[in-house]
């Protein structure tokens, strides 16, 4: 499998629902538009909601497997990319 090795081992997957690091990321969004010093536009929530909502609905969807290769005109592999779950 391409891509493994030097960067290590990866973490776990975090389950079905909404992760820490998603919340945090909305929590940062919110305070960026607070910071700039301007009132909150309804416009900004509502794209702040959408998008936080997509989030979430991506991550509780079931993993996909992505696997990639492309063969040189002689018919040897060229590349190969493989997009697995960890574990699976």
């Amino acid at each position: 499998m391409v891509g493994t090795g030097a960067a290590g081992p990866r973490p776990q997957s975090r389950g079905v629902g909404f992760s820490v690091s998603s919340l945090r990321h909305a929590a940062t969004r919110l305070a960026d538009f607070r910071s700039q010093g301007n009132r909150f536009k309804t416009r900004d929530l509502v794209a702040l909601l959408l998008s936080h909502g997509a989030r979430s609905w991506r991550a509780s969807q079931p993993p996909a497997h992505v696997r990639v290769k492309v063969f040189a005109p002689d018919g040897r592999p060229a590349v190969r990319i493989d997009l697995a779950v960890p574990g699976r």
